[in-house]
């Protein structure tokens, strides 16, 4: 049996996390270029058609992606809790948790961005609601409208827009570390003491 007979004919367990893989390390290298339902097959060692077995369309593959992802996500948001350690060690903690959630799937972002087609099934699913700055939102906010009761931060703080600011923060942080392959300018602690200056009480 050759190489690649034997690669077909791998557990269907280990399909989709070879897919997944696959198509992760294609948007890393080359972006939505070579992001080809064909290559994505090659790479992984799969026939092409488990890959719509599995995740039925591109956009089902790309959101797959991400939601290997959110976990990240979910723990930065879920180890927030009011009044518990300090407001910047905090907000530091937030930003490079989610720095690193944006840097992993800021090329799969850029692949549904750059595909007028995926963008628009993309928008039609609602999946902003998933992978976008909305569902990052609630969390953020939540945890600073505790620290707002709190009193360690202002009492007229639009949390909502207070979050918002945060994940640009971090989005552009990610962004620019993939472009720069390398850190960000400046340190995140840098970034949080500025935004500090308009969020802290007194």
């Amino acid at each position: 049996m050759t190489d690649a007979g034997r690669r077909r004919g791998r557990p269907s367990t280990g399909v989709r996390e070879a897919v997944l893989a696959a198509t992760e390390a294609i948007l890393g290298e080359s972006g939505v270029a070579r992001l080809s339902t064909k290559e994505i097959a090659r790479r992984a060692g799969v026939a092409e058609s488990s890959i719509f077995y599995h995740f039925g369309d591109r956009l089902g593959l790309l959101q797959a992606v991400v939601a290997l992802h959110l976990p990240r996500f979910k723990d930065v948001a879920d180890g927030l809790v009011p009044g518990e350690g300090g407001l910047r060690a905090n907000l530091v903690a937030l930003l490079d948790g989610l720095v690193a959630f944006y840097a992993r799937v800021a090329p799969i972002l850029a692949a549904v961005q750059a595909d007028a087609e995926l963008r628009a099934r993309f928008a039609d699913r609602g999946a902003g609601e998933v992978i976008g700055p909305r569902r990052g939102v609630a969390p953020i906010a939540a945890y600073l409208a505790g620290e707002r009761e709190l009193g360690r931060v202002r009492a007229d703080l639009d949390v909502e827009a207070a979050a918002m600011v945060l994940l640009a923060v971090a989005h552009q942080r990610a962004v620019l570390g993939r472009l720069s392959d390398g850190p960000a300018p400046g340190g995140t602690g840098d970034a949080v003491d500025v935004l500090l200056a308009g969020l802290a009480a007194g």
